[in-house]
């Protein structure tokens, strides 16, 4: 029972180290500090956390992060500082708990605590990565306070009862393993966003035009889909998913090309890449409107359709100025609808070059006179 409740404490140091290192630290070597808990017979070596010099480090390292952890986007900043910090500390607190043991046992011992903070330590700031794009501040200050509250219950938890806190750890960890994808994909969008946001202060594209070229992946993909044949491309653009409702084929926070074909008006189809494998999904246009949202990270082209409450939500990347017009555009011509468009005539433009062909006859005549 000794060595279950052991190896309890050691997972339980390595989870929380994932979420808050310097409070787990903090507030263990507080309580070894003024005996709330004995470690001298069982855990030894956890005695150091009670040192002063160690609670002082911890104690202002804790309150860092204690109110940076409150602040939108400086919470991130903090968590991807800490992304090697974490598990180290993890992997340390986990070999002080089990004593002293073999060389060889210590590294296994490192490794293993270390993924372990290191997968909790993702959850964390996937998720928290996440709320920050929500444009209000409360529900980042909610989280991190819900945080630091889980992390002391778990404190007190683990010296309680550490065979039922080990439990709550390996359901947390699972739910955040199953988690995982999906927070890296929101990750993986957030960055491509925010780099592309970034290069469109210095580059910045007015190309308005829509390709009808498509990757050699994309078209064999489309032409499997099509039945074989070679897929008879209108007009293509890259977009990334966003948020969905009742669209269950499509994937939030995947890149993709939505692809209009020749031949099947009140359809889009998306082609790209989810979980390293070729992916298709249908779009249908038939009762949807369309609208554009422009966003600080990029415009949305929102299709919705009012009678079924479907939405979908297909992100641009920043630095295409007018690319999301263009894209609502054609897809109302899909559906058949009547644009306005300013198309210059022909015969002015033909007057045009005239002019100034006969312009350049007489500047040629003055310099040879």
């Amino acid at each position: 029972m000794d060595v279950l409740e052991t190896l309890a404490v050691a997972l339980g140091f390595a989870t929380l180290a994932g979420l808050n290192l310097y409070m787990t630290v903090f507030v263990t070597g507080l309580a070894i500090n003024m005996n709330w808990v004995d470690v001298s017979t069982k855990y030894p070596e956890l005695q150091v956390l009670g040192e002063p010099a160690v609670l002082v480090a911890s104690g202002i390292f804790f309150c860092l992060e204690f109110f940076s952890d409150k602040i939108p986007w400086v919470d991130s900043l903090w968590d991807t500082i800490h992304t090697l910090i974490r598990p180290v500390g993890g992997g340390l607190l986990a070999i002080h708990t089990l004593g002293p043991t073999e060389p060889a046992f210590d590294v296994i011992i490192a490794l293993l605590a270390g993924g372990t903070t290191l997968v909790s330590h993702s959850f964390k700031a996937g998720t928290r990565l996440a709320i920050n794009a929500s444009p209000e501040p409360f529900s980042n200050v909610a989280a991190s306070v819900g945080g630091d509250v889980a992390v002391l219950g778990g404190i007190a938890l683990m010296w309680t009862n550490p065979i039922l806190f080990a439990i709550v750890c390996i359901a947390f960890l699972s739910f955040s393993i199953y988690m995982g994808p999906k927070l890296f994909r929101r990750i993986k969008g957030f960055a491509h966003l925010l780099w592309h946001r970034f290069l469109a202060v210095f580059f910045r594209k007015d190309d308005l035009r829509l390709y009808s070229q498509l990757t050699a992946d994309e078209d064999l993909l489309l032409s499997d889909v099509l039945g074989g044949e070679k897929p008879d491309v209108q007009w293509t653009a890259r977009v990334l998913v966003g948020k969905s409702k009742k669209f269950k084929p499509l994937t939030t926070n995947t890149f993709g090309s939505i692809v209009a074909v020749e031949g099947e008006d009140l359809k889009l189809h998306f082609v790209g890449r989810r979980m390293f494998r070729d992916y298709h999904a249908c779009i249908p246009l038939d009762s949807m409107d369309v609208v554009v949202e422009p966003k600080f990270l990029g415009d949305l082209v929102v299709l919705f359709d009012r009678t079924n409450k479907r939405k979908i939500a297909l992100r641009l990347h920043a630095g295409h100025r007018g690319l999301g017009e263009k894209i609502a555009e054609g897809i109302l011509e899909l559906q058949g609808g009547d644009l306005s468009v300013d198309v210059p005539e022909e015969p002015a433009h033909e007057e045009k070059s005239e002019k100034k062909s006969n312009i350049s006859k007489k500047d040629s005549e003055a310099s040879v006179s």
